[in-house]
């Protein structure tokens, strides 16, 4: 294995794609050489220390069917020009050049579905866009030779839908150096969010709940297209001295914005059996941030959170509900007590370092 050349495929610009980067840095550390292929849109510069070699292209379309066409040109005509002994392609919407490419060098395919990509919820109210990436999904996944994804349901699904025999790969961190533990509590807590600001993340009501807590704090992290559209809202509904946006930040930042907060938001509407099934990278972080997690109750997010007794549930997104919530999560000295004990307990098992052991399957 040593010196083998893998080529990681995304369609992000790899500042914030925690899960690449810890895939990358395993790859490395067992003598593979990763070359990691992004675009540079919307910018930001990757930090120093992460392994592998980058490229990221410029491309002259960032959104909609001409930047896929375009991005999937880009990436065959690199994979093509450039060898590899392996392919390990993130999403649906690079495993098009992958797939061509390992046919034309025979070269094997790992497929990385890090979301359920045909149902996402930009794509519930686009059938005629949704039908054609079912069709590329139905074409190309079963010509991957491996198949990772994130979660129980998902994996379930492929192998339903298309005899995908795909293994679990989850997103949780890296055992943490120093172990962050739970907050005291606060006469003025913090209420802490990080991800993607995009539709059906729960933030639009997590912002009116604030309405219903006036001595609280919230810090968004992260960056999305819903952004400006949130920053309006809290505006509107003059929170602006309590609901605090920070933009995207690489994940090796995360911590600090962390440690001023008490507790952790994974709310999803139900949009499709992409979010249904999802397990976010946020889940498996805030315990490792010293946070218990306020979690939207579907079935892979409740395992997670019931199991190792690191949260609370919830049946609906009412703002009400929502500070009820908050508010016993930061209020409950019993619950807060147990929650010290069950996050670093949490952290011990589910650790990249553990997780890790499925490549054994895959290379």
């Amino acid at each position: 294995m040593e010196g083998k050349r893998i080529i990681i495929t995304v369609s992000n610009n790899l500042v914030t794609d925690n899960r690449v980067a810890k895939i990358s840095g395993y790859l490395e550390a067992i003598g593979w050489k990763p070359v990691l292929l992004g675009r540079r849109w919307p910018g930001g510069k990757i930090p120093e220390g992460r392994a592998g070699k980058i490229k990221r292209f410029n491309l002259l379309f960032n959104k909609g069917p001409l930047f896929y066409l375009e991005l999937n040109i880009r990436l065959f005509f690199y994979l093509l020009l450039n060898s590899c002994d392996r392919i390990w392609a993130v999403d649906l919407d690079t495993l098009a050049s992958a797939i061509l490419i390992s046919k034309i060098r025979k070269i094997p395919v790992t497929f990385d579905s890090h979301e359920y990509f045909t149902e996402m919820p930009e794509l519930q109210a686009r059938p005629a866009v949704k039908w054609i990436w079912s069709q590329l999904e139905r074409f190309l996944i079963t010509k991957a030779d491996r198949c990772v994804t994130v979660s129980e349901g998902i994996r379930k699904i492929y192998k339903i839908k298309y005899g995908v025999d795909a293994l679990l790969l989850r997103n949780v961190p890296n055992y943490p150096k120093q172990l962050h533990r739970l907050r005291e509590l606060s006469d003025s807590p913090v209420v802490y969010y990080q991800g993607a600001l995009n539709v059906g993340r729960g933030l639009v009501e997590s912002i009116k709940a604030m309405l219903y807590l006036p001595n609280y704090f919230m810090l968004i992290v992260g960056a999305g297209d819903e952004q400006e559209e949130l920053q309006e809202l809290v505006n509107h509904l003059q929170l602006t001295d309590r609901v605090i946006f920070t933009g995207a930040l690489p994940f090796e930042e995360l911590a600090v914005e962390a440690q001023k907060a008490h507790v952790g938001l994974c709310l999803l509407e139900n949009m499709g059996l992409n979010y249904y099934h999802s397990l976010p990278n946020r889940l498996f972080d805030y315990p490792a941030l010293g946070l218990p997690i306020i979690a939207t109750a579907f079935p892979d997010i409740s395992e997670i959170v019931t199991n190792y007794e690191i949260g609370l549930l919830l049946d609906n997104l009412e703002p009400q509900n929502i500070a009820a919530a908050i508010k016993t999560a930061c209020e409950d000295e019993s619950l807060r007590e147990k929650w010290a004990l069950s996050l670093p307990a949490c952290v011990k098992e589910l650790n990249w370092e553990n997780e890790c052991r499925v490549f054994e399957k895959l290379l």
